[in-house]
C-alpha cells in the first residue's frame, strides 16, 4: 500500500476499535503516523539501492522490531506528550475554529498502555496490507518477512496491484461520510474497513 493507504487504514481501524472515545484523538493521530512506521526499512533507498532491495520489508516488517519500536515509542509518549505538542502547533497554524476546539479541550496525553496497544496494532496491521497490494506495472511481488531474523520465510497475497485507487476511493469515502455523520464514527469506519476487504477480494477472484 501507499502512504496515505497505510494512513487512513491506521485512522479507520483505531476509530472502528473506539480508541477515540476511550482515549481521545491523540490514539487516532498515532494510529495513522505508527501505521507506516515498518516503512522505515525503505530509507536506505535515499543512500544505496542495494541497501534497500535488501532490507524493504525485512528490516522493520517483522514483528520482533515492531514490538521495540512500539514499546521505545510508548514510552517516549508517556513521558511527552509530543502528538499533542505537534498537533496543537498544526492545528494551531492551520487547523479551523471547530478542530481547534476539540484539539484544546482533549488535554489528556495518552499513557504507555494505550500508546503501545496502538503503536503495535497499527503497526502490525501494516503487514497483511503489504501482502495483499503486491506487483503491478512491472514490479514483482515483493515478500513481506515477519518472523525475521529467527525465520527468513516471506509471505505475499497478491490481490491488487501497488497503485490500485480503490483502497484510497474506499477509504476516502469512509472519512467524507464521518464528517456528515460524526455520531456513527466507529460503524462508519467498520463498514469503510468492511467496504475495502470486500474490494480486494472482488479484485482477486473476480480476475
Amino acid at each position: 500500500m501507499t502512504t496515505p493507504e497505510h494512513t487512513l487504514v491506521g485512522i479507520h481501524v483505531a476509530l472502528a476499535c473506539g480508541r477515540d472515545r476511550r482515549w481521545g484523538w491523540r490514539a487516532v493521530a498515532l494510529a495513522g503516523l505508527m501505521s507506516n512506521g515498518p516503512d522505515w526499512d525503505g530509507l536506505p533507498m535515499l543512500l544505496n539501492m542495494a541497501r534497500f532491495e535488501q532490507g524493504h520489508r525485512v528490516w522493520g516488517h517483522n514483528l520482533l522490531v515492531i514490538t521495540l519500536i512500539s514499546l521505545l515509542v510508548a514510552a517516549v509518549l508517556s513521558q511527552w506528550d509530543l502528538i499533542g505538542l505537534i498537533s496543537k502547533k498544526i492545528v494551531g497554524r492551520f487547523g479551523g475554529q471547530e478542530l481547534k476546539a476539540v484539539i484544546s479541550e482533549d488535554v489528556m496525553p495518552l499513557g504507555f498502555g494505550a500508546a503501545l496497544l496502538t503503536c503495535l496494532t497499527a503497526q502490525t496491521i501494516h503487514l497483511p496490507c503489504d501482502m495483499v497490494v503486491s506487483g503491478g506495472r512491472g514490479l514483482s511481488h515483493w515478500h513481506v518477512k515477519p518472523f525475521w531474523p529467527v525465520s527468513d520465510v516471506g509471505y505475499v497475497y497478491p490481490m491488487i496491484p501497488w497503485g490500485d485507487v480503490g483502497p484510497t476511493v474506499i477509504m476516502m469515502a469512509g472519512v467524507i461520510v464521518m464528517a456528515k455523520r460524526r455520531k456513527d464514527v466507529a460503524a462508519t469506519s467498520v463498514a469503510t474497513l468492511a467496504s475495502l476487504v470486500g474490494y480486494l477480494l472482488l479484485r482477486k477472484f473476480a480476475g
